[in-house]
């Protein structure tokens, strides 16, 4: 890395730091002034309006929720993305822990299991129930690899057996996704589902209720909590990302301006 790209990424970083820190502030600043109201407009994603309706039909019907992180684990590349499941899947729960049927998840990495467990323990605690949670709800089935045809067999079956009413598939899916989906719709289930393989996510959009697109895997903590933290970094990344846009379209501009293609007198032949 040369030293003028090193000297402009490590102004991004801090400005991103920065830019989180002040509207972290910001937000909690508002939050006690407005009495918990909502501290900053966030766009609209349909997935996270969609499952607390999810949740709060599963409680109604005396049914679980299932989550699966996919072959998202701990300790790789995917380390990220096993954290962004696990807290969808501590959102889920959290609000299942109101009723009486243990919510379900689901991994195929066994480095995920003590995510799993942790987020479990974590959103019963925080409804007063730390001593009920249902350790059982976290069930392992063992893959050949990230995107096992076998693990996404093994949820169909699940699907007919436990009867959930809702599906959330958050972590590192292929194809094999369609499987699952494929048994929610068939029993009348919703679907959430999002994937970082391409493949994945194309299934997904085409095939879940509501699908997740891109970095809304790691808004979960904003849309569905009154974290300050969160809901900061989910504005700072929107703010960032239209900064990126008019950075982008300024640079095409300028070198279009500069160069020899928008020469009006050669292009007219004069």
């Amino acid at each position: 890395m040369d030293p003028t790209t090193r000297i402009i990424t490590i102004l991004i970083i801090a400005a991103v730091l920065a830019a989180t820190a002040i509207l972290t502030q910001v937000a909690n600043g508002r939050r006690r002034r407005l009495g918990g109201a909502d501290v900053f407009p966030l766009r609209a994603i349909p997935a996270y309006d969609e499952l607390p309706l999810m949740v709060g039909e599963a409680v109604e019907s005396d049914r679980p929720i299932h989550v699966s992180f996919g072959g998202a684990g701990i300790g790789g590349a995917r380390t990220a993305l096993a954290l962004a499941s696990a807290e969808v899947f501590y959102q889920a729960a959290r609000r299942a822990a109101s009723g009486f049927r243990s919510p379900i998840v689901t991994v195929s990495d066994p480095s995920a299991i003590p995510l799993a467990y942790n987020a479990l323990y974590a959103a019963f605690r925080a409804r007063g129930k730390a001593d009920q949670a249902p350790y059982a709800g976290v069930q392992w089935y063992a893959g050949n690899n990230a995107r096992s045809m076998a693990f996404a067999a093994a949820l169909t079956g699940l699907a007919h057996t436990e009867h959930p009413t809702g599906h959330i598939l958050v972590g590192t899916w292929g194809a094999e996704i369609a499987l699952v989906l494929d048994a929610a719709n068939r029993r009348g289930a919703s679907s959430i589902a999002g994937s970082d393989d391409l493949v994945g996510q194309a299934v997904a959009f085409g095939m879940a209720t509501t699908p997740l697109i891109g970095e809304e895997m790691f808004a979960a903590g904003a849309y569905l909590d009154d974290r300050g933290g969160t809901l900061s970094a989910a504005v700072t990344i929107d703010l960032l990302r239209w900064l990126l846009i008019l950075a982008i379209g300024a640079g095409v501009a300028l070198v279009l301006i500069n160069s020899e293609a928008l020469d009006v007198g050669r292009i007219l032949g004069r």
